[in-house]
């Protein structure tokens, strides 16, 4: 798949925003004709037990994967895509078919934590296994499925993101199909037919971009097992700058899907909505918990033309408290991820860990950690005015005094 022109130069313009080529996979029959076809971009997002440490690993699928294991299919087993890259690492889908469409079935990723290089100081090398229900929707036969948008799905202790997916299976002699499938996030919205009508021209001031209304506040709850361990409510609202002087803001739905992992020292609260994937990494540090890493992963249109963006930050320092209390802020927040990507944040109320009886502990207001140097100044400067005046009105009466008995 290749990006059209207009999209590299919007996405050239995006500085900071990494970009990640799609990955293309063809699986051949025994005749060398393609019976799978395959282009996908797909980050990796894993958490892992280190030296006394929960670490994270985030790692692209490579461009260059193998095909080694998969099968075109017959009558005795169902298609199967696997791609393998690195030391024992691989992502694979099967597909079956009926009345005329085609569906991906299970998502297997699997992991080798005794890759050094992806997993440093890893404390248990093992390969493990996630299974997830499939990334896309049925389809019909002899059409290729199409997904720009992104899309996160997270199990256990992964985190799966991905955008630009377009898929083939059943694939008939060799030849890949012209027709795509969208997928829903990729849809239009529909817009109102615009009617014209003659009026005088009438010089009128250029109106002012109004201001984008504030997000509704969404509450998302993360649970291990059947208990509670994460707790949030908030509003976001995204500031995306695409050029020097453009900016475009997106609010996010309060109904966004929530997902992500509970653990001692690291947790992850992925929202996803329609176009956009949220994920925010807590840790623990000396006995309180803050927001390290802000990763967004965004799709838009630009000039006509659909383009994932993902941005990251893994040098904050947000939404601090101590463990086993929870972290509150009615105020407006700017949390800065790129220079092109701002994420406002509204009504804050999280609890990443020690969550007890499903409801938040009690609250450490942000209103606490305010700089109050300056009121501090001003009190000590009016204190030594009062004390100057003071002592010149002793010394005055002083003088007064001694005049008198003269």
């Amino acid at each position: 798949m290749q990006h059209p022109g207009g999209v590299l130069l919007a996405l050239l313009l995006l500085a900071g925003l990494s970009l990640t080529e799609a990955v293309e996979v063809e699986v051949h029959d025994k005749d060398s004709k393609t019976c799978i076809y395959a282009v996908l971009s797909v980050n990796f997002t894993i958490l892992y037990e280190g030296n006394g440490t929960t670490e994270n690993a985030t790692f692209p699928l490579p461009n260059s994967v193998s095909s080694n294991g998969s099968i075109c299919g017959g009558n005795n087993s169902a298609p199967l895509l696997k791609m393998g890259f690195g030391t024992g690492h691989s992502l694979s889908l099967n597909f079956s078919h009926s009345t005329g469409e085609f569906r991906g079935d299970v998502l297997i990723f699997t992991y080798n934590t005794s890759d050094a290089k992806r997993f440093p100081g890893a404390k248990n090398k093992s390969v493990k296994h996630v299974a997830v229900n499939s990334l896309m929707d049925s389809t019909p036969l002899h059409t290729i499925y199409t997904c720009r948008s992104v899309k996160a799905i997270a199990s256990e202790a992964v985190v799966m993101v991905f955008w630009n997916v377009s898929i083939q299976a059943f694939v008939e002699n060799g030849t890949i199909g012209k027709n795509e499938s969208f997928c829903k996030a990729d849809l239009p919205t529909t817009v109102a037919p615009i009617t014209t009508r003659t009026t005088p021209i009438v010089p009128t001031p250029v109106p002012t971009k109004p201001p984008p209304e504030l997000p509704a506040v969404g509450n998302y709850t993360i649970k291990n097992g059947s208990d509670p361990c994460l707790l949030a409510s908030m509003g976001l609202q995204l500031n995306i700058t695409y050029t020097e002087n453009k900016t475009h803001s997106v609010n996010i739905d309060s109904n966004s899907t929530a997902s992500g992992q509970c653990g001692d020292k690291d947790a992850t609260l992925v929202l996803e909505d329609m176009d956009t994937t949220i994920q925010f990494h807590f840790i623990v540090d000396q006995s309180k918990f803050f927001l390290k890493e802000v990763k967004a992963n965004v799709s838009l249109v630009i000039n006509g033309s659909r383009t994932a963006l993902n941005s990251n930050n893994s040098n904050l320092r947000f939404w601090q408290a101590f463990v086993g209390s929870s972290y509150m802020c009615h105020k407006e927040q700017s949390i800065v991820v790129t220079d092109q990507l701002v994420i406002n944040a509204f009504n804050v109320w999280v609890q990443p860990f020690q969550v007890k009886n499903g409801t938040f502990s009690r609250a450490e207001d942000c209103k606490t950690n305010e700089n109050y140097i300056v009121p501090i100044v001003v009190g000590a400067v009016l204190g030594a005015i009062i004390l100057i005046v003071l002592v010149i009105y002793i010394i005055g009466r002083r003088q007064n005094r001694s005049g008198a008995y003269e």
